[in-house]
């Protein structure tokens, strides 16, 4: 498998206090890398030193093929703390004044902006934004130079569920569509869990474990989470009564339904959408997820 980035024993040590402690990660190609931990787990210290804004005390590190190198950063792009934007400016006079910070020649600030859903807003003033509007210029900036890799810290944290929604889609489709590798820190589970392809759980300033979403859903399917589009959860269960007779459904709300009994998601989606329902998101059940990360959490042993 082909990382984009790979870190060795990092630690990081300020005086006498430990804020990083020997941790390694490794963040698949054209993956979406979920780097889950509470406030101070040491999260922002990782990333702060995979971007070159402070030094590790121990350990190494291999970006985009090379080692601790800052010619690799330039095919990197960053946001790990508030954006930070001109609101006096307008979206596209951001995209410009940073373009020309940076020294990058001559960028489709056009098509930038419709990369993060502002093509509508590239002559309004930042002021007049939505946090979620003021988050995608963030990283509209972080995007300027045609980036391999984007790093963000919270992206998702204080929006509105719209905005949180936009943002999942924003960052799916610059994955999907456009091949850039992300590598997402949140302590949301749920939200994290509809986007990453991989996870790290950091607690302790430690390492506690890495692994795949397929890991992840085997060991969270003792029932699944279905969200459909609007009206078509009776739909769903009629269809799944008829397939999978034995297995209890249930109806949540007008656009989600939980099936109590593990089952082959792939397939299940496949039936669905054959079948005009409009699947919108398929996957463990939250309470399961968020009862896994706890134990691992809970267990507290580094890797």
């Amino acid at each position: 498998m082909e990382y984009i980035l790979q870190t060795n024993n990092l630690s990081k040590v300020y005086g006498t206090k430990t804020v990083l402690n020997d941790v390694s990660i490794h963040v698949p190609k054209g993956s979406i890398y979920g780097l889950v931990g509470k406030n101070g787990a040491g999260k922002t210290t990782l990333m702060r030193i995979i971007c070159g804004l402070t030094q590790q005390s121990a350990g190494n590190y291999t970006l985009l093929g090379k080692s601790n190198d800052d010619s690799a950063r330039n095919r990197m792009g960053i946001l790990i703390e508030k954006p930070g934007i001109y609101e006096h400016m307008t979206a596209t006079e951001n995209l410009r004044y940073f373009s020309l910070l940076f020294g990058i020649p001559s960028p489709d600030y056009d098509k930038i902006l419709k990369m993060v859903g502002l093509q509508n807003a590239g002559k309004k003033k930042a002021r007049t934004f939505s946090l979620g509007m003021k988050q995608r210029l963030g990283i509209a900036i972080a995007l300027l130079g045609n980036p391999d890799f984007l790093i963000l810290n919270e992206p998702i944290n204080g929006l509105d569920p719209e905005g949180v929604y936009e943002m999942r889609k924003m960052l799916e489709e610059l994955n999907q569509k456009h091949g850039i590798t992300i590598l997402i820190a949140s302590h949301i589970l749920s939200e994290l869990y509809k986007l990453a392809t991989n996870y790290a759980i950091i607690d302790g300033r430690r390492l506690i474990d890495e692994f795949s979403k397929e890991t992840l859903e085997d060991a969270c399917s003792s029932s699944v989470q279905i969200s459909v589009e609007p009206d078509y959860p009776q739909d769903a269960k009629t269809l799944i009564a008829s397939r999978y007779p034995d297995v209890r459904c249930e109806v949540l709300s007008n656009h989600s339904l939980r099936l109590h009994e593990k089952m082959n998601l792939a397939d299940l989606n496949q039936y669905l959408v054959e079948n005009k329902v409009r699947v919108c998101g398929l996957g463990a059940n939250d309470e399961d997820m968020e009862k896994f990360f706890v134990e691992k959490l809970s267990r507290g042993k580094a890797v």
